[in-house]
């Protein structure tokens, strides 16, 4: 218990610690900041931004507390939170928004959700930097419901998702030892990055099949076709959770549906609490490449060599000069610059190598770059 308790006097010192940096820097620095932003990226010490957003209260306030003035000042600016480095060399930063996706996708907020590009466009100026990477669901929030065009410099994050829960997959299978042939996945959710994530998966000779499901007006979710989806659970060796919160999963009860045996890769924020399911959980959304790390970590259990799969698609870009529409295409050359999931560490079981878990060898060749 003693444990316990000094855990959270940590993180919440860690929380306040973070609350002052962000505000001193986002109200009292804010403009000098820019001006030394600007300075430095003359020198090239900025070749990236990205932009990160907060999935619920609990993880606003890790940044901006939770004052009705405060988040309406930062409401829409993106504001300096931390750096992305390579060594001890800066890639470049990442910047935060206080605003949650369910506001960002209303419709009475397009003026809003264009403000936000505006300015990351004019940070990017600013900075010299080459690629906009965007968090999570900001990519097609921006995209579908305000009809903002997803090109180069900005990046969307579906690619880098898809390239992590697969590599996550890899992972746990020999972790496990189970057979790329043998092996019934099942895709909870997931909208267009869950039907790319069966394709991609059925490529390769996996077994999938996707849990439609429907959220109700009292926040419970249901799957759209009922028997057939909890016969696919029931049965899956391994299921990926693409709901967007932690809590969906447990209000869904499927973890009261699926195996006590089969293994959960979450990619939900903030993630299922392992204490409250059977199965075993794997981080899905989370990568490493030698060297890189976020500093400060983000908040909600990240470490700082861990770095967001969202992000991949403009680091990948800015590091290779190269925009790859290609799945395939993008996932052999994001292992050729050595990013890996962060389950890399798992102990491999001695009958599954890690060569008998699928690669992929499509044809297809990176396309453009940008300016």
């Amino acid at each position: 218990m003693p444990a316990e308790i000094r855990h959270l006097e940590e993180e919440t010192m860690g929380t306040f610690l973070r609350q002052f940096v962000f505000l001193f820097v986002g109200i009292v620095l804010r403009w000098p900041l820019w001006l030394v932003i600007g300075i430095l990226g003359r020198f090239g010490f900025c070749r990236m931004i990205f932009l990160v957003y907060p999935t619920d209260e609990l993880e606003c306030s890790a940044f901006c507390p939770n004052i009705k003035l405060l988040r309406r000042f930062f409401s829409g600016r993106p504001t300096p939170g931390g750096l992305i480095m390579q060594g001890f060399f800066p890639l470049g930063f990442y910047l935060v928004i206080p605003d949650l996706p369910e506001e960002l996708a209303g419709k009475k907020n397009r003026e809003l959700a264009q403000a936000i590009v505006r300015r990351l466009l004019w940070i990017r100026r600013l900075a010299g930097a080459q690629t906009i990477g965007l968090a999570g669901r900001l990519g097609p929030i921006f995209s579908r419901r305000h009809n903002i065009d997803m090109a180069p410099p900005l990046f969307s994050s579906i690619n880098g998702n898809i390239f992590s829960i697969h590599e996550a997959i890899r992972r746990v299978s020999s972790a496990r030892c189970i057979s790329r042939m043998g092996a019934k996945i099942a895709i909870i959710g997931g909208g267009e990055m869950g039907l790319g994530l069966q394709q991609f998966l059925e490529k390769s000779g996996s077994r999938c099949r996707t849990v439609n499901v429907r959220f109700s007006r009292s926040g419970k979710i249901y799957p759209l076709v009922e028997e057939e989806s909890r016969a696919s659970l029931a049965e899956a060796d391994l299921i990926v959770n693409l709901l967007p919160r932690g809590e969906d999963f447990l209000h869904g009860d499927f973890h009261r549906i699926a195996s006590p045996q089969a293994a959960v890769i979450d990619f939900s924020r903030p993630a299922v609490e392992q204490s409250r399911v059977r199965q075993q959980l794997y981080f899905g959304n989370r990568l490493q490449r030698p060297g890189s790390r976020f500093m400060p970590a983000l908040p909600g259990g990240w470490q700082q060599q861990q770095l967001p799969a969202c992000s991949l698609p403009a680091m990948l870009a800015m590091l290779s000069g190269q925009v790859c529409e290609e799945l395939e295409v993008f996932c052999r050359l994001a292992r050729s610059y050595c990013f890996e999931s962060s389950l890399a560490d798992l102990t491999p079981a001695h009958a599954v190598s890690l060569h008998e878990v699928p690669e992929f060898s499509a044809g297809g060749e990176a396309v453009g770059g940008f300016e």
